[in-house]
């Protein structure tokens, strides 16, 4: 069977995109008008684009409508914002602010997971061939735990997370090692400049690189050309992106001195080694490797500080650290999800390795070894999805390629049976080995049905948070999954939102909204607050009251408003109280 045109199916994998992203387009439509975001996250990156083009400084992160007048620390990165700012720059003397945004918010996500498309592409095709990378850009885009990063309006940081580890797995499967090495290594950086995450994933790659450097004396310029990118590409974009201050100050949850310099030590570390000691034999390599990892270690070891063992939302407090970071389900492990959670972050990852060993078992030379790296790099990715389930995206991800070889090998066999209904059925029945068809039949058995549940209404949605805007500007005492959607809809400031640096915010919510109303009183009147809001749709609202029943969220529930509120007259599901001053 001759092997199919390259260019013919690299056309084919972009009619592919621009169908899916016209697809989503279609499906999510409705939310356009009112900038309906699915995520509380991708309301606060608007915010943050808006202050940004709106003449706040480059190097100042911070959101000054949280928390006043002391504001609201962030650890985001301008890298995720200047794609939406430039559209809206570049778009808004045609069509307005506001039309200008909508087309930004619409349009990056689809542009990511057009770059997605095309790096998944590339890599597949470095390890099996272009008619499998066709197979898995298919798979990619209808992938519902990987498209729901990149649908309309999702302009929050995961998408360039899953885009950079693609990017990575080019480097990866690159034939040309030092290019690879580069690659992969530029790729961790723009990782690790947008999210800590990055950090196990950088781990990965260099333990991969590693090995193969110390097996084949060939892979030793991927391996040094990794390091020494990563190294140089994490240090002066921080510098550019941060400020020179950056490189001094200690963060655990995203790129600071803490991380960086241990980086910059594995480059020098490597380099020199290599120089040195060269990579003549087995051993002299895996010397070249042990001080480079060894000099990173040591290094992060003096750096690290709290880091090597502390919680950075330990800062919480108990009461927050409860009602509010253990209900992040997207956080927590494997172990806490719910049993067809757990089927749907395992199961199409353990089948994509499962194919990815029979790969490599019936390939041979070069065409092994990338197989093999990718068994090796998937079982990293799955171990991290196993601690934190948000990470799924990029465990299936990395399994697509040995999904597409695997229904590839399987249709072969059934079209060669001389029964027609085993080659009609059986080519059906490939459909559930596709990670939707294989999420989609395990949801099916093992979800729990669950009683029904009196519909309630969506409180982040603009025409619910519409009363909030005949109020003149002021700082609102409100739930922190509401805090994103008010700083966009509105002109009003929040005391908090489910952004950990900010502590002291997150806990005042929590404890204002659990307490009971003579101490919420005490916690509220601390705060710059003026208006209390409730909404009865929302969940972390019931759970606040089920918290104590006694609490403030329990008591406005119910009807009985202290006599240091005022209700205002409000229909539909928000509640707003103006907040009484205390008798002198």
């Amino acid at each position: 069977m001759p092997a199919p045109d390259g260019r013919r199916v690299a056309l084919l994998a972009l009619l592919a995109w621009l169908l899916c992203s016209a697809a989503m387009l279609w499906l999510f439509h409705g939310d356009f008008a009112t900038l309906g975001f699915r995520d509380p996250d991708d309301a606060m990156r608007l915010a943050q684009v808006r202050d940004w083009i709106g003449g706040q400084a480059f190097w100042d992160v911070s959101q000054h409508r949280v928390n006043p007048p002391i504001g609201g620390p962030m650890h985001w990165s301008r890298i995720v914002d200047m794609p939406i700012a430039a559209l809206i720059l570049l778009l808004s003397p045609l069509t307005g602010m506001a039309t200008a945004e909508l087309l930004a918010c619409v349009i990056v996500p689809l542009l990511l997971l057009g770059g997605l498309t095309s790096a998944l592409f590339i890599a597949a095709k470095r390890i099996a061939g272009a008619g499998i990378a066709l197979l898995a850009v298919a798979l990619l885009l209808t992938a519902p735990s990987i498209l729901v990063q990149f649908t309309p309006l999702r302009i929050d940081h995961h998408g360039w997370q899953i885009i950079a580890a693609a990017l990575a797995l080019c480097g990866a499967t690159d034939a040309r090692a030092a290019r690879g090495g580069i690659v992969g290594g530029l790729a961790l950086a723009l990782w690790l400049q947008i999210s800590s995450e990055g950090l196990p994933y950088a781990a990965l790659f260099a333990a991969v690189f590693a090995l193969r450097h110390w097996i084949d004396r060939a892979e030793t310029p991927r391996y040094v050309g990794f390091t020494v990118a990563i190294g140089g590409a994490a240090l002066i974009p921080l510098m550019l992106l941060r400020g020179p201050s950056a490189v001094l100050a200690r963060h655990c949850d995203a790129l600071s001195f803490v991380y960086v310099w241990p980086l910059v030590a594995l480059a020098v570390a490597t380099l020199l080694a290599a120089r040195l000691i060269g990579p003549s034999t087995p051993l002299r390599r895996f010397l070249v490797a042990a001080i480079g990892g060894g000099a990173a270690l040591v290094t992060f070891a003096l750096t690290g500080g709290p880091c090597l063992s502390g919680d950075p939302f330990a800062a919480l407090g108990p009461l927050a650290y409860k009602l509010w970071y253990l209900q992040v389900m997207e956080g927590r492990p494997i172990w806490e999800q719910s049993w067809s959670m757990a089927g749907v972050i395992l199961l199409p990852s353990l089948l994509g390795l499962i194919a990815t060993l029979l790969a490599a078992r019936s390939a041979s030379g070069p065409a092994r070894m990338r197989w093999l790296t990718l068994a090796l790099l998937l079982t990293g990715a799955m171990l991290v999805a196993i601690m934190v389930m948000r990470a799924v995206s990029v465990a299936h991800l990395l399994a697509l390629p040995g999904t597409a070889w695997l229904l590839i090998a399987l249709f072969s066999r059934v079209q060669a049976s001389a029964s027609a209904i085993v080659r009609i059925f059986g080519s059906v029945a490939l459909v559930l080995l596709t990670p939707a068809g294989l999420c989609a039949l395990w949801v099916a058995i093992a979800a729990t049905p669950e009683p029904a549940k009196k519909a309630s209404a969506n409180c982040r949605a603009a025409s619910v948070l519409a009363p909030l805007r005949t109020l003149p500007p002021t700082t609102l005492f409100a739930p922190i999954d509401l805090g994103p959607d008010i700083l966009v809809q509105t002109r009003h400031s929040v005391i908090g939102t489910a952004h950990h640096r900010n502590a002291a915010g997150i806990t005042a919510v929590i404890e204002g909204f659990a307490d009971a109303p003579d101490r919420s009183r005490a916690v509220i009147g601390a705060t710059s607050a003026r208006y209390v809001v409730i909404c009865d749709g929302l969940n972390e609202y019931r759970l606040y009251g089920q918290a104590n029943r006694k609490g403030l969220a329990a008591q406005l529930a119910r009807g009985a408003t202290p006599n240091w509120l005022e209700p205002l007259p409000t229909k539909g599901p928000l509640k707003i109280y103006r907040i009484r001053p205390p008798r002198s």
